[in-house]
């Protein structure tokens, strides 16, 4: 700094000289005014190559561990779940509720309501509209505390259903069909009951074959079986149709033959296929 400051003094003063002196005079004066310069210039350099470079990297306050702070995620808004498992979502907490949707692996599904008193929640129905109760077992996560969701009511507990048993008779006429030997015969088919005992008379067609059945029925008077009363031999097993009371499948077995035995009852169509139960 304190080169550059006498630099103009030097200069001055060389000017002087070169107007009092005469002309070789001058000359001494320029070289020595350009050795000074150059004198300076090194001087500036070398003073410029000691300075040290601002290099300093902007300082990061630390935790107090050391270690970078950690980006913690917020709790998301809206509180979802996923299931491991494929889960039924129904109309209430327990499998006596009506089956709403199934709630697959693949999905996950808002969180509503959560519910006190069993282990489930209420989700939106991910496939139409309104919501449905969803198990937890398979479910995460399986806690919603820190959302402060509203409870749940429970829904009435639904009525069962009651089925009553279908009401069988094996009492009375029914048409009848059977396949001997690829030929089909069909015919009448008239039954008695007594008790446990029940006994048939059939009429083969074509032919007018008549053969009687003798046999059981079970407690329940949907099935019975016997035995092929001679002139013809074997056994046979029937079974009135629990979803048509007027139909019956079944067989006639005799020796390793299996033949198919069906009927209905007179104004109904004849079981197919007829081979069964």
């Amino acid at each position: 700094m304190r080169t550059r400051q006498l630099l103009p003094f030097v200069l001055l003063a060389a000017a002087l000289l070169l107007q009092a002196c005469g002309a070789s005079s001058a000359e001494a004066v320029q070289t020595s005014v350009a050795q000074t310069l150059q004198i300076a210039e090194l001087q500036t350099a070398a003073a410029g190559a000691q300075q040290p470079q601002d290099t300093a990297t902007p300082l990061v306050p630390p935790t107090e561990t050391g270690e970078p702070t950690a980006t913690l995620s917020p709790t998301p808004s809206v509180p979802m779940v996923s299931v491991g498992q494929n889960t039924n979502c129904r109309g209430g907490p327990g499998s006596n509720y009506a089956l709403i949707t199934t709630i697959n692996t693949s999905q996950t599904v808002e969180v509503l309501q959560v519910f006190n008193f069993s282990n489930y929640v209420v989700v939106r129905n991910p496939v139409g509209s309104g919501d449905c109760w969803l198990w937890l077992q398979y479910a995460t996560p399986a806690n919603f505390a820190e959302w402060n969701l509203p409870v749940a009511t429970q829904p009435p507990t639904p009525t069962a259903t009651f089925t009553p048993t279908p009401s069988y008779s094996w009492t009375g006429a029914w048409n009848m069909r059977t396949v001997i030997l690829a030929t089909t015969y069909t015919g009448p088919m008239n039954c008695t009951v007594s008790g446990s005992s029940i006994s048939c008379s059939i009429v083969l067609n074509p032919g007018g074959i008549a053969i009687n059945l003798s046999g059981t029925v079970s407690a329940d008077l949907q099935s019975a079986s016997g035995n092929i009363d001679p002139p013809a031999s074997g056994t046979w097993q029937a079974q009135i149709k629990a979803g048509n009371t007027n139909q019956f499948t079944g067989r006639f077995i005799d020796g390793g033959s299996v033949l198919e035995f069906c009927g209905a009852r007179p104004g109904s169509s004849i079981p197919s296929p007829c081979l069964g139960p």
